[in-house]
C-alpha cells in the first residue's frame, strides 16, 4: 500500500515550495506534525522562504492542555504571539491579521460533527475571504477511519460553535473535506 502523507508532509518533501515568500499565520495545536512528529510549527518556523509573523490556537490551546477559555500566549519554542481563538474572540480580527498574506490550518479532527475545530476552521476561512488572504489547509487522514456516516444530522434550530454544519454526528470526512 501507498503511504499516507499528511499536508505538512507534502508541503516539506516539496521544500514548502507551495509557501514560497508567503507570510504566514498558523491555525494550530498540538496535533500539528509531521510523520517524524516534528511540530508544523517548527517546520515553517524554519522553511525556506516563508516566513511564520504569529499563530492561532483553537480550544484547549496551542498544547492541548486547558479545559476553559484560552488567553493570548507566546510560544515557548519560536517566541512567537499566540492568538487565541477560543477566549475573547472565535475569529482572527483585522489586527491580529495584520502584515498576513496567508493563513495556514494544521489541526487534526475525528470526523466528529460537535468538535469546534471545523468551525473553527470555518470561521478562518471566512476571515481569509473578507481580508482577501491565502488559506491552506493542511489535511490529514480521519484518525477514526473515514466513510463511515452514522447518526442524526444537525436540527438547524441548534446550530453552534460545537455544531456550526448541517452534518451528521459522524460524518465520516477529513477537515480538508468540510
Amino acid at each position: 500500500p501507498a503511504d499516507v502523507l499528511c499536508g505538512i508532509d507534502i508541503l516539506k518533501r516539496d521544500g514548502f515550495k507551495a509557501l514560497a515568500g508567503c507570510k504566514i499565520a498558523l491555525i494550530a495545536n498540538h496535533t500539528g506534525r509531521d510523520r517524524e512528529g516534528n511540530r508544523t510549527i517548527d517546520l515553517l518556523h524554519k522553511a525556506p522562504d516563508v516566513k511564520l509573523l504569529k499563530l492561532f490556537s483553537p480550544e484547549h490551546g496551542l498544547y492541548g492542555t486547558l479545559d476553559e477559555k484560552v488567553g493570548h500566549t507566546t510560544d515557548k519554542e519560536t517566541g512567537l504571539r499566540v492568538y487565541s481563538l477560543y477566549g475573547e474572540t472565535r475569529r482572527p480580527t483585522p489586527e491580529m491579521l495584520e502584515g498576513v498574506d496567508t493563513l495556514v490550518y494544521d489541526i487534526q479532527d475525528v470526523g466528529a460533527r460537535f468538535y469546534t475545530y471545523s468551525a473553527t476552521l470555518g470561521y478562518a476561512l471566512e476571515a481569509a475571504a473578507k481580508h482577501r488572504l491565502k488559506m491552506v489547509v493542511l489535511d490529514r487522514p480521519n484518525p477514526i477511519g473515514g466513510l463511515a456516516v452514522e447518526g442524526p444530522m444537525l436540527d438547524a434550530a441548534y446550530t453552534s460553535f460545537v455544531g456550526q454544519y448541517p452534518l451528521p454526528m459522524r460524518h465520516g470526512m477529513t477537515i480538508g473535506e468540510l
